[in-house]
């Protein structure tokens, strides 16, 4: 995985503010090398100007005083010149008077009398003309902060080692805190090779058995063996003449969390979850919608996770009960789970699936897959009778048969929403 420099949106404000304080003093710079240039010109223009009047100041000649004054307010610098006489009554203006460029006045004299005097004045200062006037050395400047902000993005992306040295601060962190134990990580870890051990020596006995079959779900999951025995437990000992459906709990680890949670602090975790879901299971059959229904003993919870086996005489019924217990589970996980995080303790969301007990691994693979929750697997009929009391959809993009049978639950009824959330109530108030 490819991981962004450091506070990259920091760094591109500070570059973005470094380029506009380099424009900024540029356009100062600028403007204070023109004003004195300015300034200059205007002194220069000024004095030349004193020297080439007196001859047609004494004549009082506004006519050739005009045409040498027009001369120097041509000048590409100069945006006003003024001939005043001895009372500093304006004679002769040439340009525009009003701009607030750099001014400069000298007196015309001639001996020691004196006719007048003249007035220059530059033109004001652009600083839009500067920066247009630049856009060359600009220009250069924004794509040297940009390919420095791409070289920073590439140079200061955390290094291999730093990602090491980061996960074992965090490693560590946690070992303080107590939510991490080498001990359990070393148990887990040699768990997983003989769970992986023993699923490649089933394989081998399925496929020389010639039970392709079977086969292929312990490739999909190293765990199928087990829950396929326990389903297959709890099948053969519901009773003759009754239906069953399961309820599974699976918990939503990507990240493999669990197989790094302390020991102690793992089976206090899942003595909670089977004391809930045992009260979750008896008070929803309280209802009198599910009079008839009767659950065995929900499987206790491993690192998987858990099952109910619901069965009755009438199919409907345990149908709804086996779908109703799925939302139940899910949302009396989710008052657990967020009080664990407030309390900065280890919890984990989980996903649940609902179909008859022959479907039951079936759903369980595909719930490996798909992320909708619950995920329901029953027949036509079954799943008619469950959409009187909740809303289900079809799976976007199916890819298998059993995807295209499958459902979603979207919503439930105002009246299955209600005694839902009395049944989460009395398992949550409950001693």
């Amino acid at each position: 995985m490819t991981y962004l420099a450091p506070r990259q949106g920091l760094f591109a404000a500070i570059v973005l503010l470094s380029l506009c304080l380099h424009t900024l003093f540029f356009v100062l710079s600028e403007e204070r090398e023109i004003g004195k240039q300015h300034h200059a010109a205007a002194e220069l223009s000024a004095s030349l100007l004193a020297g080439e009047l007196t001859v047609p100041l004494t004549a009082n000649d506004r006519v050739s005083m005009s045409v040498i004054a027009k001369r120097y307010a041509d000048d590409s610098q100069i945006a006003f010149a003024g001939v005043y006489d001895a009372k500093n009554q304006l004679l002769v203006p040439v340009g525009d008077e009003s701009g607030s460029g750099m001014s400069a006045k000298e007196p015309v004299v001639s001996g020691e009398k004196v006719l007048g005097g003249v007035m220059v004045k530059t033109k004001p200062i652009s600083r839009a003309q500067i920066i247009s006037d630049h856009w060359e050395f600009l220009l250069a400047v924004l794509g040297l902060h940009v390919l420095i902000f791409l070289v920073y993005g590439y140079v200061a992306r955390p290094s291999k080692e730093l990602k090491e040295q980061i996960a074992k601060n965090v490693r560590a962190r946690l070992l303080e805190k107590g939510l991490l134990s080498p001990a359990a990580l070393a148990a887990d870890s040699q768990k997983s090779y003989a769970d992986k051990s023993h699923a490649e020596k089933a394989d081998k006995a399925h496929a020389s058995s010639g039970t392709d079959g079977d086969d292929t779900e312990h490739l999909a999951n190293p765990n199928s063996s087990d829950a396929q025995n326990t389903a297959s437990t709890d099948e053969n000992s519901a009773p003759n003449g009754t239906t069953s459906f399961t309820m599974q709990v699976l918990f939503d680890d990507p990240n493999r969390l669990l197989a790094a949670v302390g020991r102690e602090n793992k089976l206090a975790y899942f003595a909670l979850c089977d004391q809930l879901l045992e009260k979750a299971t008896h008070e929803l059959l309280q209802l009198p919608l599910l009079a008839g229904v009767h659950a065995q003993s929900p499987t206790t919870f491993n690192d998987v996770g858990a099952s109910v086996v619901l069965y009755g005489e009438h199919p409907a019924k345990v149908a709804t009960a086996a779908v109703f217990l799925s939302k139940l589970t899910l949302l009396l996980n989710q008052v657990v789970y967020d009080k664990h995080r407030e309390l900065r303790r280890f919890a984990l969301q989980v996903r649940t699936t609902a179909s008859d007990t022959t479907s039951a691994q079936a759903v369980r693979r595909l719930a490996q897959k798909r992320r909708e929750v619950p995920l329901i697997l029953m027949n036509e009929h079954a799943l008619r009778e469950v959409e009187v009391y909740v809303g289900l959809a079809r799976l976007t993009s199916p890819s298998s048969v059993e995807e295209r049978e499958s459902r979603q639950l979207q919503s439930v009824t105002k009246a299955t929403a209600d005694r839902l959330r009395s049944v989460r109530d009395s398992v949550l108030l409950a001693d």
